[in-house]
């Protein structure tokens, strides 16, 4: 008995679903770090290079609403960048988007989003190329009374290929898309074969 082309298209967005839900992306993974003051930042973020939480830091200046950073740790590395809620931050957008270490400093105000992409040495074909990244995520920030940005939210999307700015939904690597392309390609030979066969 042939599936109908209905329950073939169920099947074919049920395996993209499948595929997409096998993607690691967690609330958290970011944190402000206490180590400030000695290299002339006054804000210090830590964010995990792995589930596990391997974390890469980098050091900011923060004041009266701009932003820019100073140094960075000297392992795998993160790279920052300003962005909104809702942005897809990948490794293509990120090439369009702020970085955090530009000069002059950006302007961010008292409430902002903060992107990262970063890597891991444990990542499968890890190299420091520039085009090598494969996790990334967002935080959320507000400037308390002390006149610094204080951690409200944020994710991480471990070895995918990209994050939704304030969700946790992740940005599918092109595999997935290419899967979902070949689906859709089957889907709509069978049918034009039952049109045929039903008109013969």
């Amino acid at each position: 008995m042939k599936a109908s082309p209905i329950k073939q298209a169920v099947g074919i967005v049920a395996l993209a679903l499948c595929a997409q839900a096998h993607a690691l992306v967690e609330a958290g993974h970011w944190q402000l770090s206490p180590f400030t003051g000695s290299v002339g930042d006054n804000f210090s973020v830590s964010v995990d290079q792995t589930p596990e939480g391997d974390f890469t830091g980098v050091f900011m200046s923060y004041a009266a609403g701009k932003l820019n950073g100073v140094t960075v740790n000297l392992d795998e590395g993160a790279v920052m960048y300003v962005v909104k809620a809702g942005d897809v931050f990948t490794q293509a957008s990120s090439a369009l988007a702020a970085n955090v270490f530009s000069n002059p400093p950006l302007t961010v105000g008292s409430d902002f989003y903060l992107a990262a992409k970063t890597r891991s040495y444990t990542d499968p074909g890890f190299s420091y190329d520039d085009s090598f990244y494969t996790s990334f995520g967002w935080a959320h920030f507000k400037v308390d009374a002390s006149g610094l940005p204080k951690l409200l939210d944020s994710a991480m999307a471990f070895r995918e290929g990209g994050i939704i700015v304030g969700t946790l939904q992740a940005v599918p690597e092109p595999g997935t898309w290419a899967l979902m392309g070949v689906g859709l390609a089957a889907l709509a030979w069978r049918t034009r074969s039952a049109r045929r066969q039903t008109r013969a």
